[in-house]
């Protein structure tokens, strides 16, 4: 018995480890295939490129409020100075998106037409908040001409000042007129007179209206459905990640609905985004209005050839003020985002 006992002993240790390791490899084999799973279901990173303006500004609200799905979107949120810097950031690469406007989206296809974008989302359309400002002193967008005017490198800015010369007549501006300074060093440079008139936007421009007494001569308002705001992004982005754009859009919509809910919370939360007292970012609010649901697809459908012929004339007012050359291709536009939008409300 000793005898038999001795020799089944090794034959049970050796079925036992041969146990223990096929079940460590069954663990391992499952750990291997959690993980596996798990990079699968990563949402993917997108890096979008922003600026201090009250329409963008529910991107980082949303951020903050978690109302992003993280299962399908992991958000990397670049805020930079002005649109310039997302221009830059956008083209560079830095940036997978950009919410910018149309006439950055034309500028861009201009300057780096190889990473001319899709528009799939109308944020904002500008109703008055893009404004020419003077010095007491300059009577009407007449007294401007052959004037000293300061304004930012965006092609937005070029844009407003000459379709205000446009309106009443006046040639663009020259060269010689235009003087590229950070925007904090307007309020000085219009105090001394070194400039007549600003072109600017909220938040600059409710600090410069509560430091100086200066004249509104033109406003966006003057453009009905001509200076838009939208999300544009990588055209591989949206063939690629359509569900991650329409979380970021969602996203951005929940921040809009608790404003709804909740006005002086969310209201607090952009005017510390833009740098404003909350009663002052109030009035920054009125000038923009926010297209519905029906107006995306109008504007975003290819069939409906609404979008287009705006982007024709910003490409023919950038080009005529030496911005952008003339071959310049235009950015597409897809409804695509907006439909899906559509059918989850």
């Amino acid at each position: 018995m000793r005898t038999h006992a001795s020799i089944a002993s090794p034959a049970r240790r050796r079925q036992t480890g041969w146990r223990q390791r096929l079940a460590g490899l069954a663990v391992l084999g499952s750990l291997l295939l959690a993980v596996a799973m798990g990079c699968q279901h990563q949402p993917p990173r997108l890096v979008l490129a922003v600026h201090p303006w009250p329409g963008y500004a529910y991107f980082s609200l949303a951020k903050d409020r978690q109302q992003y799905d993280p299962r399908r979107l992991n958000l990397d949120l670049r805020n930079f100075a002005d649109s310039a810097a997302t221009m830059e950031a956008y083209m560079s690469g830095g940036a997978q998106a950009i919410a910018t406007t149309t006439i950055e989206a034309v500028n861009i296809c201009g300057v780096a037409p190889d990473r001319c974008p899709v528009i799939v989302y109308v944020i904002d359309e500008s109703r008055g908040a893009d404004q020419v400002l003077a010095r007491q002193g300059v009577k009407d967008l007449k007294g401007l001409a052959d004037q000293p005017i300061a304004l930012d490198r965006s092609s937005l800015s070029r844009y407003v000042l000459s379709r205000a010369f446009e309106s009443v007549g006046l040639p663009p501006p020259v060269p010689s007129q235009l003087r590229f300074l950070p925007a904090a060093a307007w309020e000085a440079a219009l105090r001394r007179g070194e400039v007549q008139a600003a072109v600017t936007y909220p938040p600059r421009s409710e600090q410069l209206l509560r430091a100086l007494p200066l004249k509104t001569l033109f406003t966006s308002r003057q453009l009905p459905y001509e200076i838009l705001d939208v999300l544009a992004v990588e055209p591989e982005l949206l063939e690629r990640h359509p569900d991650a754009i329409l979380a970021l859009i969602q996203g951005w919509q929940a921040a809009r609905q608790e404003e709804s809910q909740r006005p002086t919370a969310v209201r607090q939360g952009m005017a510390k985004y833009l740098g404003l007292d909350p009663g002052q970012s109030l009035s920054a609010l009125g000038g923009i209005r926010y297209p519905g649901p029906q107006e995306q697809y109008e504007l975003l459908d290819p069939r409906q050839n609404n979008l287009p012929p705006l982007l024709e004339k910003i490409r023919k007012v950038l080009y005529a003020n030496g911005v952008i050359p003339a071959n310049t291709p235009l950015p597409t536009t897809v409804d695509s985002i907006a439909q899906a939008l559509a059918k989850t409300t």
